[in-house]
């Protein structure tokens, strides 16, 4: 996780200078505010520190994710996800090299929240319950739409087609173990990163219009 860290240390560096990504969220307030409902002054200061708190969450998350799957004996099924979620970061598809500094960084980090969100789906389908609960689904929205489409479609193609690769792993989730030992989790170690890492939307004051 160090080297993501690094990373984003640079890029927000390099955006006190340039404010790069804040004249990009600037530009896309209109479509933001139609899904959620924004201050009503320094929106788009307040979207920047949004955004750089979803980019600087990531490694911390895939940290506590590791240590707790690690507690529960589940690190078979989790370790593959985040192996992912870093690779996005360290080498990020061709798709997003377009874009730099936290502009670029908010592509990856929604990929890899995009990849737990998935993840999670999947989960539910099969055994009812997710692998990693995170409530993620507002705050990925918000980024879906600053992001922009069609780009952001592109980058949900690739997270679906990363999800497929990892259900393709038998030994990862086609095991009977593995749902029988989901089933007895409770309020394990995993579970409570839920509890951590609350949803980030509603942390930061971004409600949905419709709620």
């Amino acid at each position: 996780m160090e080297r993501i860290e690094v990373l984003i240390h640079k890029a927000i560096a390099e955006e006190k200078n340039s404010h790069h990504l804040q004249q990009v969220l600037g530009q896309r307030l209109d479509q933001v505010a139609r899904v959620v409902q924004l201050p009503e002054n320094d929106a788009a200061q307040r979207l920047c520190e949004f955004v750089v708190r979803y980019i600087s969450n990531v490694p911390a998350m895939l940290t506590d994710l590791r240590d707790a799957a690690q507690l529960t004996g589940l690190s078979h099924a989790v370790e593959p996800v985040i192996r992912i979620a870093t690779e996005f970061f360290t080498t990020p598809p061709q798709a997003i090299n377009s874009d730099v500094g936290l502009a670029a960084l908010m592509d990856e980090a929604y990929l890899a929240h995009r990849l737990l969100e998935e993840v999670n789906e999947a989960c539910i389908h099969r055994i009812g319950q997710p692998l990693i609960p995170l409530d993620m689904a507002l705050s990925n929205v918000i980024i879906h739409t600053l992001i922009g489409e069609p780009f952001a479609n592109d980058l949900d193609e690739l997270v679906e087609a990363a999800v497929e690769r990892l259900l393709e792993q038998p030994q990862a989730y086609e095991n009977p173990t593995f749902d029988s030992f989901m089933k007895r989790l409770g309020s394990s170690n995993l579970f409570q990163i839920g509890q951590r890492w609350s949803c980030l939307s509603s942390q930061m004051g971004f409600a949905s219009p419709l709620l």
